[in-house]
């Protein structure tokens, strides 16, 4: 399993200085909640394991709607901040298939966090 389809992966389809979900999100209708998810995860790895989502958008109740749904697939979503950070999940995404085809040579991995500190309250 996680055999990598050998395609050259040449460029975005968005300039460097906004992301895709952030031209969803300029399309959307007034008061639409974009939330970037799930791109930096391949689909057998989401479907065999406990992977960290990370998750980045600028309307906390859309945000909180997508960790919920996010978490009843028994997964852990990682919140990244704003919409801005879409374009760097957008990146992580491109470096998991750069990983893929090159550095690990399957697909068979995903990009996590190990370790959370726990928060102090205050």
């Amino acid at each position: 399993m996680g055999q990598v389809r050998r395609r050259p992966y040449r460029a975005l389809a968005h300039r460097e200085e906004t992301s895709i979900a952030q031209e969803v999100a300029k399309a959307a209708p007034a008061g639409a909640g974009v939330v970037k998810a799930f791109n930096t995860i391949f689909r057998h790895i989401l479907e065999k394991g406990r992977p960290d989502v990370f998750i980045a958008g600028d309307n906390a109740q859309a945000k909180a709607s997508v960790e919920a749904f996010i978490e009843s697939l028994g997964l852990r979503p990682l919140d990244v901040g704003g919409l801005k950070m879409a374009h760097w999940l957008e990146g992580a995404g491109v470096v998991t298939v750069g990983l893929a085809n090159h550095g690990v040579g399957n697909v068979d991995f995903a990009l996590s966090i190990t370790e959370l500190p726990i928060r102090a309250n205050g």
